[in-house]
């Protein structure tokens, strides 16, 4: 199968990126995630080696190896990593076309332990034409 590629940017477009095989889209609703975002983080991850960014990235480290990327200019939110891992995760909004992307694990905090309601991987997000 081939790849897919995707791109995306912050508001201001000084941030952007160029993605491969993006995994569907996940939504996490931990107390990290709510507190950055002012909702929850809607998120697709991606290896490091597929994904290539332009401009300025500040980072915040919300607790040891886990930070968030924001584009230096505008501040937006686009970026998730644990840095014990081999991927990096873009926020779902800076995402300019998620063709082919469909809804990953839902997760849900519940006294401090997360709890995985979902993984639905046949539900496709598909842009709707609208009639003219």
């Amino acid at each position: 199968m081939p790849s897919i590629e995707y791109e995306g940017s912050c508001v201001c477009g000084q941030t952007s990126y160029t993605a491969f095989d993006l995994n569907d889209i996940s939504y996490c609703h931990c107390e990290q995630c709510r507190k950055m975002t002012g909702h929850f983080m809607a998120a697709s991850q991606v290896s490091r080696e597929n994904i290539k960014i332009k401009g300025k990235i500040k980072w915040f480290y919300t607790h040891e190896g886990s930070r968030h990327g924001f584009c230096d200019n505008c501040g937006a939110n686009m970026f998730w990593q644990n840095d014990s891992k081999p991927t990096i995760s873009v926020t779902a909004g800076s995402i300019d076309d998620s063709k082919e992307l469909g809804l990953g694990t839902i997760y849900l905090l519940k006294k401090k332990d997360v709890i995985i309601i979902s993984t639905l991987t046949s539900l496709k997000v598909r842009a709707m034409a609208t009639a003219k």
